[in-house]
């Protein structure tokens, strides 16, 4: 049996969703980060650095992104008490000009994908025919970083 080293690339991408609930399509950028890998065969894992804003993979389609978002705005919505946006006993992780984002938090939290991990075989992502890696924004939009890692041989 003949061993086979383990290798890895890292790459990241900065994106900007449209708006609050925006999606941005990440995948042309996860199979470009495995292509310059060289890697053939592992996986890659996409990780968002950022606590309003997640990764999902499921469907580009409007329907679904419109669906998620008044789900979202019933479940979370912001005209709620968040102790989060409440100064006056909040007391950690504090920067000038805090912004009132406790129902971002939360979306994000419930969505639970701080990152995605995806088989590669043969140099391509292995994505169902439909399945795309999204980030989804749930705060005022800002600058995101992605960070791609990519394992294997």
């Amino acid at each position: 049996m003949l061993a086979t080293a383990l290798s890895f690339a890292k790459t990241q991408t900065e994106v900007l969703a449209p708006a609050r609930f925006g999606w941005v399509d990440l995948t042309d950028d996860l199979q470009e980060a495995v292509a310059e890998s060289g890697l053939q065969d592992g996986c890659a894992v996409a990780f968002c650095k950022h606590t309003t804003a997640t990764l999902a993979i499921n469907e580009w389609e409007d329907g679904a992104q419109h669906d998620l978002r008044v789900r979202l705005q019933r479940l979370v919505p912001e005209d709620l008490y968040y102790r989060h946006d409440d100064l006056t006993c909040r007391t950690q992780n504090l920067q000038e000009d805090e912004p009132a984002n406790g129902p971002a938090h939360v979306a994000a939290m419930l969505m639970g994908g701080a990152s995605q991990t995806v088989p590669v075989a043969d140099g391509e992502i292995v994505l169902g025919r439909w399945q795309r890696l999204f980030l989804i924004e749930f705060d005022t939009p800002k600058i995101r970083s992605v960070h791609f890692h990519i394992f294997g041989t």
